[in-house]
């Protein structure tokens, strides 16, 4: 009986010694690092980072893409409208010319009715003894008039009546000055006629 319990001590007690040499011997591999927190944590966050960064990369891909295809529609579109887009400005310069001519000939045809009233006007109030040597245009809207007269009170009554006409704005004397016409005394003087600028643009 006690040589029996002598034996399992004995057994529990053994001890195993490999006696292999070191270069035959078998390691066992430390694979603890695998379940480390501080290892699989940064491994599962670079993991996600790489993800997000090729599906990003590949969603700008396909953007830019898309709007090259669109940038290329558009293009093909103006492309076609271009001989549109040449013929429009074709007529826009025509019509500017057009234009242009319009205000020439609207320009011309007030011109002209300018005049008209306004000698209409010089002449309708001379007095009978009044008569003009010359009406010069010094500016667009003023005139220059001489002229002679044996009365000497006719100059301001033709002054009066002048700058009541629908074609004058203002009339003043700017000489007066005696002299002889056929041996007898008269009068040469010489006015400033000022003209309405909207001369000739009624009806």
């Amino acid at each position: 009986m006690a040589t029996k319990k002598n034996k399992g001590v004995n057994k529990a007690l053994a001890i195993t010694i490999n006696l292999l040499p070191g270069e035959h011997r078998k390691q066992q591999k430390d694979l603890t690092w695998l379940t480390d927190r501080r290892v699989v944590w940064p491994t599962v966050f670079l993991i996600l980072a790489i993800f997000v960064a090729l599906f990003t990369y590949a969603y700008t891909l396909q953007e830019l893409s898309s709007k090259e295809a669109e940038l290329q529609s558009v293009r093909a579109a103006v492309e076609r409208e271009r001989p549109l887009l040449k013929k429009i400005s074709e007529l826009e310069k025509n019509q500017s010319i057009i234009n242009t001519k319009i205000n020439a000939l609207k320009s011309i045809q007030i011109s002209k009715k300018r005049w008209v009233v306004l000698f209409e006007n010089i002449s309708s109030v001379l007095p009978p003894n009044m008569w003009l040597l010359s009406v010069s245009q010094v500016s667009e809207f003023n005139l220059e008039m001489k002229g002679t007269t044996f009365d000497f009170s006719e100059v301001a009554e033709y002054m009066v009546k002048l700058e009541k006409q629908v074609s004058v704005q203002k009339v003043s004397l700017v000489s007066i000055s005696t002299t002889k016409v056929d041996g007898d005394e008269a009068y040469s003087f010489t006015l400033k006629v000022e003209l309405k600028k909207d001369l000739g643009e009624e009806g």
